[in-house]
């Protein structure tokens, strides 16, 4: 039994919700990719969206949370935080080989960027930047199309 002061905490005080324990080795990015995604190129696409997650993880920490004196197609305000991890996913969709259209929250128009590649990304670079000042979590969501799908 708990004592009494733990259950005024709840799950944020203690693991209750959890029997997991420790391991002294985790599979590596390659090995979990490699169990849950069969198509190799898929799995690199994957690869390199996190790389420009990691870009946008050290923008955030570095760059001051402004208005950008700008709104989105859907009406909402910019932030600088916004545009820079935008600006960072464009370049992984351009530069990218695997990438052959791709779309944003923040300009919402299909843009073709390599005939060769597979794949259709659409983003939302930033969601949830409006508290980003406050600390309070924020995340990159991607969808990924094979480009067969139409």
């Amino acid at each position: 039994a708990r004592r009494a002061e733990d259950a005024a905490y709840g799950a944020s005080h203690t693991s209750f919700y959890t029997d997991a324990v420790a391991k002294d080795k985790y599979d590596t990015l390659d090995e979990v990719l490699g169990k849950s995604l069969k198509d190799a190129k898929l799995q690199g696409m994957v690869k390199e969206l996190l790389d420009a997650c990691v870009k946008i993880t050290e923008a955030l920490r570095v760059n001051l949370v402004t208005v950008n004196d700008s709104s989105n197609s859907f009406g909402d305000t910019q932030l600088t935080v916004d545009v820079i991890a935008d600006d960072l996913l464009w370049d992984l969709a351009k530069t990218s080989k695997l990438v052959c259209e791709a779309s944003s929250e923040e300009e919402p128009e299909i843009v073709k960027t390599n005939p060769d590649g597979q794949f259709v990304l659409c983003w939302d670079p930033l969601d949830g930047s409006s508290i980003v000042d406050n600390n309070w979590a924020v995340g990159t969501i991607v969808g990924i199309w094979d480009k067969s799908t139409g």
